[in-house]
């Protein structure tokens, strides 16, 4: 079942990125705060918000400027991950999503990375970490079966990646001291099928269902390696595991901050909670 919407907008370009950035994100404020239940009850962050959080830039944030994006500075990236997730923790996951995804795609090959971006620098893309799937060699690239978990931002994809385990002849092949070697595939997201599965009961909205291929013929065109060289210039994309400790320090960090803007608006109530000695002003 293929739930994946496509929509290819692209935002007009931004005077001061940071702060322009941010000042969309304010006046989108009311409106996410006022969805958050729809947001929930839908699973995915309904497709007119995606499109508005495109336009303020989102998806190009951590997109080098050789490719039309903002490359923004790290910090200034992990203080829109923040503020969006002070407003929901689904978005702001989504946009961390979003960050990391740019960031991890910058190591494929040029011609892959070109037509991830063909459309523009605001193509939507996310994966999973989990190596749920098997890549067999084959004579014109590879022939790959999986399924991944945790594909969050999968409903609103333009590409979607996974990583598999390099198999010849159905047994792993050797990486780097004599572990089974892995390899990232890159495909449009309308080539993966997207399966429901995502029930839970926080960060509904993230869609993080599982994607899966079948038996699914993939050039080598469309591969890269982990540990590859960066293919991008630039400090941004030199050490991505290094920075994506940051990028969920970021979300947590502003998640806490919400917890604490619910706790202070209880508290101005001035009710008496149960158990209470005084009122909580």
């Amino acid at each position: 079942m293929q739930l994946h919407e496509k929509n290819k907008s692209h935002s007009a370009p931004l005077r001061d990125p940071h702060q322009d950035m941010l000042v969309g994100i304010r006046e989108l404020a009311p409106e996410i705060k006022a969805r958050a239940a729809e947001i929930e009850a839908a699973r995915r962050i309904p497709p007119d918000l995606v499109e508005r959080l495109r336009s303020i830039g989102l998806f190009r944030m951590f997109v080098p400027h050789s490719h039309g994006g903002l490359e923004l500075e790290f910090p200034a990236g992990l203080e829109v991950i923040k503020t969006l997730a002070r407003l929901d923790g689904s978005i702001g996951w989504i946009a961390a999503v979003a960050g990391v995804s740019s960031l991890f795609v910058a190591a494929s090959p040029p011609e892959l990375y070109k037509r991830v971006y063909q459309d523009g620098p605001d193509t939507a893309i996310c994966g999973s970490s989990q190596p749920g799937g098997k890549a067999e060699r084959v004579a014109d690239g590879y022939r790959v079966k999986g399924r991944w978990p945790f594909a969050s931002g999968c409903m609103h994809a333009d590409w979607i990646g996974g990583i598999c385990f390099v198999t010849e002849n159905g047994k792993p092949v050797p990486g780097p001291q004599g572990k089974p070697l892995l390899r990232a595939v890159m495909l449009p997201a309308r080539d993966w099928e997207i399966e429901d599965t995502w029930h839970v009961a926080g960060l509904e909205g993230t869609g993080s269902h599982h994607v899966t291929l079948r038996e699914t013929l993939v050039p080598e065109a469309n591969f890269f390696d982990l540990d590859a060289a960066p293919r991008q210039s630039g400090p941004l994309y030199r050490a991505l595991r290094q920075l994506l400790p940051l990028v969920h320090g970021a979300f947590v960090v502003g998640m806490a901050e919400s917890t604490v803007d619910e706790l202070l608006a209880l508290a101005n109530t001035g009710r008496q909670q149960l158990y209470a000695a005084v009122p909580m002003r």
